[in-house]
């Protein structure tokens, strides 16, 4: 992976040196991952900052890109978990066992703001793009004048339905929770319900604290970078700019900056032996299925259905008809229904991991039962796969609008009400049997379903291209770090750095350097998310 040109060709100026800092957790970490090698190919010099345990997870794509000659590199943190009060050795939240302990982990991850406010003074940088559930990240070390890029870790729809109800709030003025409310202020008449809202969202929430939070990240940055792409929320992408008054840069699906080897096949699991394993025998049974014959199914990480649920959703997927790979993302869950037995042949479980991207891009997977994280929604774009949408928490239910009601990319599998994450794990059966197998048996069936996404899986393929919108963004993103006024004009960047040096003595230098220091309006109807 060479760099491809943006600022690679400027021989007279060092590249920019960017660090990227994503909340630990794969939802998270992964497309912050492929962001850092995504700006690398682009000539930026890039620093992933993750915990330990996360670095390893993701380390191999990025070893593999520094190898190339890339100006890539990890820098690993120590979670200060015992000054929290967290034990078990829990370094990403699909790690904790249980919600309780999210408060301490939580806390952890705020004590990382003097290490990461120290990294940044001892290795000052052009520009930090951070997650946006960390705050800090946007004012550490304020003295050296770094512009701050907050990474949205969702898209400029999702985005634009939470600005309007924290601001608004419409929700306050319906009698129940299945009462229809508009949502004021976006491009589309957009109806929701307060069964899907999202947890600070809801009447009574401490709203206004996220609501401030949210203020003093949008002050503190100086711009968006959004994993989507045009011609799949162009309207949002500039709603978002016009309400924020800072620029959206949408450079994705990042996803597809990973080809079809190592880096695809161990995303998320570094080179764990297991997990390369686990990879062929899920791409070997694939392979063994007729095209577009399959349906996978994953929640994510995070998700934790109760038995009920996860009884009910095997037994459909078997009384569907249709080859299935199934993944149970909790490895401890209590005994699942014996697949082999109701559905001999046509199923494969999968306990824990799964290489979701390269899966995706199976010839034999013909639509995806997904929970709606950003994330998913964004690589079954990129692979042209229908979404068949089972929302639970977070903004999940309003990207299920924007696939469901807007692009038309999926539909939906009945949920009708969300939960505060954990509380997934108290709601019983949300989707039978009956219906999990008319979903699945009517989306592979549904020819026109299966056009559409792959008209937005070819356009989000063109968008990361040279010339295609997505990679024009990249570009614009790098002249804005490189514009008069973020360096100086004596050749020091805002970070004080020396930028005179070549752009191949960097690469060479970088590429190998350990810096890690111990650490028409459409009217659509939605309805309770958590944050």
């Amino acid at each position: 992976m060479r760099p491809s040109s943006s600022v690679a060709s400027s021989g007279d100026t060092a590249p920019p040196r960017l660090y990227f800092i994503p909340f630990p957790t794969p939802g998270h970490a992964l497309p912050m991952s492929d962001l850092a090698r995504l700006f690398a190919s682009r000539g930026a010099d890039a620093t992933l900052v993750l915990t330990h345990a996360n670095a390893a997870r993701l380390g191999g794509p990025v070893a593999r890109a520094a190898a190339a000659g890339l100006c890539i590199r990890i820098h690993a943190l120590t979670l200060p978990a015992e000054a929290a009060g967290l034990t078990g050795g829990h370094e990403s939240a699909d790690d904790l066992p249980n919600r309780e302990l999210a408060g301490p982990f939580a806390i952890a991850v705020d004590l990382l703001a003097p290490l990461f406010t120290d990294l940044l003074r001892r290795h000052p940088a052009d520009a930090v793009v951070f997650d946006g559930v960390l705050p800090w990240a946007a004012t550490a070390a304020p003295e050296l004048g770094i512009p701050r890029y907050a990474f949205t870790g969702t898209g400029c729809f999702a985005l634009s339905v939470q600005r309007s109800l924290l601001l608004h709030s419409p929700q306050n003025g319906v009698a129940s929770d299945t009462e229809p409310f508009l949502v004021p202020g976006l491009p589309d008449a957009v109806r929701l319900t307060k069964s899907r809202l999202a947890e600070a969202t809801l009447p009574g929430a401490d709203s206004r604290e996220f609501l401030n939070r949210m203020f003093d990240v949008e002050r503190a940055t100086a711009g968006w970078v959004v994993n989507s792409f045009a011609d799949l929320e162009q309207r949002y992408i500039e709603h978002y700019e016009k309400v924020t008054g800072k620029p959206v840069f949408a450079v994705g699906p990042v996803c597809l900056v990973n080809g079809d080897g190592d880096d695809t096949l161990e995303r998320g699991r570094g080179g764990e032996a297991a997990a390369a394993a686990e990879a062929a025998r899920v791409l070997k049974w694939l392979d063994t299925k007729p095209a577009r014959s399959v349906v996978y199914v994953c929640f994510g990480s995070l998700t934790r259905f109760p038995l009920e649920q996860v009884s009910e959703l095997g037994m459909g997927l078997a009384d569907s008809g249709a080859n299935f790979v199934w993944v149970v993302g909790d490895k401890n869950v209590p005994p699942l229904p014996d697949i082999d037995a109701a559905a001999p042949g046509r199923g494969l479980v999968v306990r824990g991991w799964a290489p979701q991207v390269a899966v995706l891009r199976n010839a034999a997977v013909g639509a995806f039962v997904t929970h709606c994280g950003w994330g998913a929604v964004t690589e079954a774009a990129a692979a042209g796969v229908p979404v068949l949408s089972w929302p639970v928490f977070a903004e999940q239910f309003y990207n299920e609008a924007l696939v469901v009601g807007l692009a038309g990319t999926g539909v939906g599998m009945g949920a009708e009400r969300g939960y505060v994450w954990g509380g997934e794990a108290l709601g019983g059966v949300v989707v039978g049997r009956e219906a999990v197998a008319e979903r699945v048996r009517g989306a592979l069936a549904d020819e026109a379903l299966r056009r559409r996404a792959g008209e937005i899986g070819g356009r989000a393929r063109r968008a990361v291209e040279a010339g295609g919108s997505s990679y024009e963004a990249v570009g614009a993103l790098l002249e804005d770090v490189l514009r008069p006024g973020r360096r100086s004009p004596d050749g020091a960047g805002a970070s004080g750095r020396d930028t005179t040096r070549g752009q191949a003595s960097v690469s060479t230098h970088y590429a190998s350097e350990d810096i890690s220091h111990g650490e028409q309006h459409m009217h659509i109807r939605i309805g309770s998310w958590p944050v």
